[in-house]
C-alpha cells in the first residue's frame, strides 16, 4: 500500500500482467520530460495511473478500452494527459487518429498547447511530427493526427478514433462521450482516457461511469481519489485521500489549507475533497455577512448598479467604492413593483445626488434603461453573462477575508443569507433558492462591489 493509492480502483486481474505498453509509455515520457528546458518527472501516482490504464494480456491486448480517473484539482492532470498523448501519438498506432476533447474548446486547448510546446521544445521529438499549428492539429510524419474537438456529439459522429483524451468529464454530455465510444469501437486496442474532478447531481455521465466502474463493467477501469462523505474541508487526512499529489508530498498541505479557507464550501468539497455536490448551494456561509464591519456614507465617487427582480416585482440601486484593499457598499434606494418609468426616474434622481463614475445594469433586464442613460451622457456598464460568472467568486473572496463593509440593512442581510449558487460547468452563477425570495438588492450590491474590484485591478494605462 502506498500513501497515494486511490480510495477506489478496479481490482487487478492476473490475466493482464503484461506491462509492455506502460513500460514504453513511461520510458518515453521520462526521457522527454528530462530534456525539457526545466527538467521534470512524473509523480509516482501518475506512473501508477499509466500502468493501470495500459494493462495488457500476453498478446498485448488492452484490458481496458475506457479508463476514468477522478481526483481533486491541481494534481497534475494536464501533465498526465500530455504524457499519455505522447504514447498514443508515437507508439500506440502506426497512423493514430487522436482527439483531445473537453467541454469547451478553450479547455481542450490547454492540453493541446502543452503537448504542442513539449514537441516544439524537443528536437528529437519534433522530428517525428510535421510542423505543428496553434490550434488546427498536430500531424506525425507517419500520417497520424491529433486534433482538438469541441464537446458536441454531432462533431464527433462518423470519426474513427484510435484513442481520445477527455478532460473534465463531470461537465460532458452523455451523448458526446457515447459518440466517442462508438467512434473508437472498431479500432484494435483503442483507448478512451477520461480524467476529471467530481461533479454535481447534474453530472449524469460522470455518475453513470462511477456506477459502472464500481459495479465492475467489463472494459472500464476506474481510479477514484475522494474524501469520506462526512469529512470536513480542512481535514488533512481527507485532503490527502482526494489529492494524490498531496499524499505523495509534491503539493503543500499548508498551501492547500490556505486555499480551502477562502474557497466557497461547495468548491472546497468538489475540487479539494473530490466529492459530488448538489446543483444549488448557499452562496455564503451562515452568519459571515452579518459579521462584516459597518460602513458610513461614501465620500468619493462610487460605482452604481441597479438590479430588477423578475416581472419587475422589485428594483434596487446599490453603490460601492474602494478604500485601500477594502470594498465598501451601500444600498441607495429600493422600490417594489415600479413601472419602467418610475424605476428610471428613481435611478436618475439618485444619480443627481450621488457622485458616480459608472452605472451598471444587466443587459437582460435593463437594456432599455441602459440606452436611456447613455442618451443622457451617463457612463454605463452592460452586465453580461461573463460577469454573471466572474463576479460571485471575486466578491466572495472579499467577504470571506473581511475586506468588505456594508451598512447592515435588514433587507440586504435577509437576501444575502438566502442567495444560492447554481453550478454551470466549471463556474457558478447566483440564483434565488425559491420563487418567493427576491434577490435584487443582493445582486445590485454584488455587481457594484464587482465593478469596484475590477476597476482596482485594472492595469494602469500607458500613454
Amino acid at each position: 500500500m502506498n500513501a497515494w493509492d486511490p480510495t477506489f480502483r478496479t481490482e487487478d486481474d492476473p490475466h493482464y500482467s503484461n506491462t509492455i505498453h506502460s513500460d514504453r509509455a513511461l520510458a518515453l515520457a521520462g526521457a522527454v520530460l528530462q530534456l525539457q528546458p526545466e527538467p521534470m518527472e512524473l509523480d509516482e501516482f501518475q506512473k501508477d495511473i499509466i500502468r493501470f490504464a495500459l494493462q495488457a494480456d500476453d498478446e498485448g491486448n488492452f484490458r481496458f478500452r475506457q479508463v476514468l480517473v477522478s481526483m481533486g484539482r491541481q494534481n497534475g492532470k494536464s501533465q498526465l494527459a500530455v504524457c499519455l498523448l505522447l504514447y498514443l501519438m508515437l507508439l500506440h498506432n502506426q497512423t493514430p487518429n487522436v482527439f483531445a476533447i473537453a467541454s469547451t474548446i478553450q479547455q481542450a486547448n490547454i492540453v493541446y498547447r502543452r503537448f504542442s510546446n513539449l514537441i516544439n521544445s524537443n528536437k528529437d521529438i519534433a522530428k517525428h511530427f510535421v510542423k505543428t499549428t496553434e490550434t488546427r492539429g498536430i500531424q506525425t510524419t507517419s500520417g497520424g493526427y491529433l486534433q482538438v474537438a469541441p464537446a458536441k456529439s454531432a462533431s464527433l459522429q462518423g470519426h474513427s478514433l484510435t484513442s481520445a483524451v477527455i478532460d473534465e468529464v463531470h461537465i460532458l454530455k452523455p451523448e458526446v462521450y457515447d459518440a466517442v465510444v462508438i467512434g473508437a469501437g472498431q479500432q484494435k486496442n483503442s483507448l478512451i482516457f477520461a480524467i476529471t474532478t467530481a461533479g454535481s447531481e447534474e453530472s449524469v455521465l460522470l455518475k453513470r461511469l462511477y456506477e459502472q466502474g464500481k459495479g465492475g463493467t467489463a472494459g472500464l477501469g476506474v481510479c477514484i481519489w475522494e474524501a469520506p462523505a462526512d469529512a470536513e474541508v480542512d481535514d488533512p487526512d481527507a485532503l490527502r485521500q482526494a489529492n494524490p499529489a498531496l499524499a505523495e508530498g509534491r503539493m503543500s498541505l499548508e498551501q492547500t489549507l490556505q486555499e480551502v479557507a477562502v474557497l466557497p464550501e461547495a468548491d472546497a468539497v468538489r475540487y479539494k475533497l473530490n466529492r459530488f455536490i448538489t446543483s444549488e448551494n448557499p452562496y455564503l456561509p451562515q452568519g459571515v455577512w452579518k459579521r462584516l464591519d459597518k460602513v458610513e456614507l461614501p465620500n468619493v465617487p462610487v460605482k452604481v448598479v441597479a438590479d430588477i427582480a423578475p416581472s419587475w416585482s422589485a428594483f434596487t440601486i446599490s453603490c460601492a467604492w474602494m478604500e485601500g484593499e477594502v470594498v465598501n457598499t451601500r444600498v441607495l434606494a429600493s422600490v417594489v413593483r415600479p413601472t419602467y418609468q418610475q424605476a428610471l426616474d428613481l435611478l436618475l434622481k439618485v444619480l443627481e445626488q450621488v457622485p458616480h463614475t459608472e452605472v451598471g445594469l444587466s443587459a437582460f433586464w435593463g437594456s432599455a434603461m441602459l440606452e436611456a442613460l447613455k442618451q443622457r451622457g451617463v457612463k454605463t456598464y452592460r452586465i453580461v453573462r461573463r460577469d454573471d460568472l466572474s463576479a460571485p467568486p471575486l466578491v466572495y473572496e472579499a467577504v470571506i477575508t473581511g475586506k468588505l463593509r456594508h451598512q447592515h440593512l435588514p433587507l440586504l442581510d435577509f437576501q444575502m443569507e438566502r442567495l444560492a449558487r447554481k453550478e454551470e460547468g466549471q463556474d457558478y452563477r447566483l440564483t434565488r433558492p425559491n420563487t418567493s425570495v427576491e434577490i435584487d438588492g443582493a445582486m445590485a450590491t454584488i455587481f457594484a462591489c464587482y465593478l469596484s474590484l475590477i476597476e482596482k485591478h485594472k492595469p494602469p494605462q500607458v500613454f
